[in-house]
């Protein structure tokens, strides 16, 4: 099981580089920043997509990409919210289930804001994003 995390500032114009390495040897995409709007598509043979885009304004936007041989489903997600985008799937597989969440946060993240959602999680969970925690020096 392989993992590519990656804040790629707009997938539309380097859609190219997910046909090589890493990206065409992961099994799950976690991306940040992706700049889709709505009618905006991205389809490969082998995986399925769940994704939030900003509706409010130009940005943001999160993406995960699984295999499409097991199954994922939304069970959280904040997407409009100018401080914090946060989009969380569910994967089953045969032997495995767990929980990946995907976060954007354009401000620095405090951890406060989905407390009650990490915690109800009962299942081993993923934690990938742009924390922009950057140090004060």
């Amino acid at each position: 099981m392989s993992f590519v995390q990656w804040n790629c500032r707009s997938l539309n114009n380097k859609k190219i580089w997910l046909h090589q390495p890493p990206f065409s040897t992961a099994n799950f995409w976690i991306f940040q920043e992706t700049f889709f709007k709505t009618d905006d598509n991205l389809s490969r043979p082998n995986k399925n997509f769940f994704r939030t885009h900003r509706s409010n304004r130009f940005g943001g936007g999160l993406l995960i990409g699984i295999p499409k041989n097991i199954s994922g489903r939304v069970i959280y997600s904040i997407e409009n919210d100018p401080n914090l985008e946060v989009l969380a799937v569910e994967i089953h597989s045969k032997n495995l289930n767990f929980t990946i969440i995907n976060i954007y946060a354009p401000h620095g993240f405090n951890i406060a804001s989905i407390k009650r959602f990490l915690d109800s999680l009962s299942i081993s969970t993923f934690i990938f994003g742009d924390f922009n925690l950057h140090h004060p020096l």
